[in-house]
Parts: structure tokens; sequence; C-alpha cells
């Protein structure tokens, strides 16, 4: 069985320049650097995967590395699966989840 980490964020609402931000992320969007990865568009993700785990001992390493990190106000650091790194701030991440996952491979 593995587990998997996963990191909520905060919902920010909405802003001023939203409607501008959606208009000029979907208009051209197939050209633009970075449109493969979504990382050019102006929602935030409710949800990022933090990694997936073999051991319940790893998963609690990496929750206890991810507490460390909030109680320190210090950013999360988060690889996607497209070797993108993103930097969430402290302050946006609402909650974190471990949870026990079942992977065609375990079956």
């Amino acid at each position: 069985m593995a587990y998997s980490v996963i990191v909520w964020l905060v919902d920010p609402g909405k802003h001023p320049q939203q409607d501008m931000e959606e208009e000029r992320a979907s208009t051209g969007r197939d050209q633009a650097p970075g449109a493969h990865t979504g990382s050019t568009m102006g929602y935030s993700v409710p949800r990022m995967r933090y990694g997936v785990y073999e051991t319940q001992q790893d998963a609690e390493s990496a929750l206890s590395e991810i507490s460390d990190s909030l109680q320190q106000n210090r950013p999360l650091r988060i690889t996607s699966q497209a070797s993108r790194q993103w930097l969430l701030p402290a302050d946006r991440v609402h909650y974190v989840v471990c949870e026990e996952v079942a992977r065609p491979k375990d079956q």
C-alpha cells in the first residue's frame, strides 16, 4: 500500500484583475510558454500532490518536513510530474492530508 500526501490551498477569492487575466490567459494560450502545464492560467489549483510514498514512515517523515516548514513560515517546495518547481507561501496552505492509496501495481 502506498501513501499520498496532498496539500490543500486556501481559496484566494476574486481579485480586481481576474477578468483581464482570464481573457489574456485564454487568448492565444496554445502558443504561450508553459501552456501545456497550465502554469499560465490565472486560476489557482485547490490542491497539489506533495508526494507518494511507499511506506507509512516515509509519509510521516514528509508530514514532519511540511510541518517544520510551515511553523517557520517557509514556503513549501513541490515538484510536479512535469518537473516544474512550485513554491507555495506558508499562508496559502489550508491543510495537509495523508491517505492510503491503492495503485494498479499494488493489486
